[in-house]
């Protein structure tokens, strides 16, 4: 579907009888950050019902897998904000008042995840 000045927002999928609406991934601009500030973002992340994200640096690359799904490279839109390329998700991690990374704010699909940093 396209919106009034024609560009499209949604795509809607229609098959065995079911339709599905999958809306437009936002484009975020993908900013340059010093790798070594991956480095206090690395750990697990407790996303509840025995879901963890698990970040992890390969270089000056951050990678986030969360339990049972593939391991895919998360891209920095600032130093505390990330957003997947492979979904319209992102996460943005929280410090406390010494710059300690203490939790994970995930977005996706309309939902908020707390998940605290697993010490």
């Amino acid at each position: 579907m396209k919106d009034s000045s024609g560009k499209a927002f949604k795509l809607i999928l229609r098959q065995n009888g079911f339709d599905t609406d999958a809306p437009r991934v936002k484009d975020i601009a993908e900013a340059k950050v010093d790798p070594a500030v991956y480095d206090g973002l690395v750990g697990r992340y407790d996303y509840g019902k025995g879901n963890v994200l698990t970040v992890t640096r390969d270089g000056n690359h951050l990678f986030a897998q969360l339990t049972g799904q593939p391991k895919f490279e998360i891209f920095p839109e600032s130093e505390t904000k990330y957003f997947w390329k492979v979904a319209d998700a992102q996460v943005t991690f929280v410090k406390d008042a010494a710059g300690k990374v203490t939790k994970a704010i995930h977005h996706q699909g309309g939902q908020t995840i707390d998940a605290p940093k697993i010490q």
